[in-house]
C-alpha cells in the first residue's frame, strides 16, 4: 500500500463541458461524478472531480479557475488521506 491523498472538487454542475476541457488540460486522469448538491436550502445539480495522485497546489489551481468561471462564491475542495494500491495483471 501507498500513502497519498485523493482530493474532490464539489462545484455546482454549470459549464459542465468548460470543466471537463479544463480537467482535461491539467491532468491525465481523473474521475467526473454527478451529484445533487444543497445550498441554503435548495436542490442544485453538482458535480465532483475525484483525483487521485495530484497536487493540492495544481487542484487548488483547478478550482479556482472554476470558481471564477461559474461566478461561484465558494467551491469546495476535499482532501482525504488514504492509502492506495494499484491492481495490474
Amino acid at each position: 500500500m501507498r500513502e497519498g491523498s485523493v482530493f474532490r472538487i464539489y462545484t455546482e454542475e454549470k459549464n459542465k463541458r468548460d470543466i471537463l476541457r479544463l480537467a482535461a488540460q491539467q491532468f491525465e486522469s481523473f474521475t467526473i461524478q454527478p451529484t445533487l448538491g444543497y445550498y441554503k436550502g435548495k436542490a442544485e445539480k453538482s458535480i465532483v472531480i475525484e483525483f487521485v495522485g495530484a497536487s493540492e497546489r495544481s487542484v487548488t489551481r483547478l478550482a479556482l479557475r472554476i470558481q471564477k468561471m461559474n461566478g461561484q462564491k465558494s467551491v469546495l475542495v476535499m482532501k482525504v488521506k488514504t492509502q492506495t494500491k494499484l491492481t495490474r495483471r
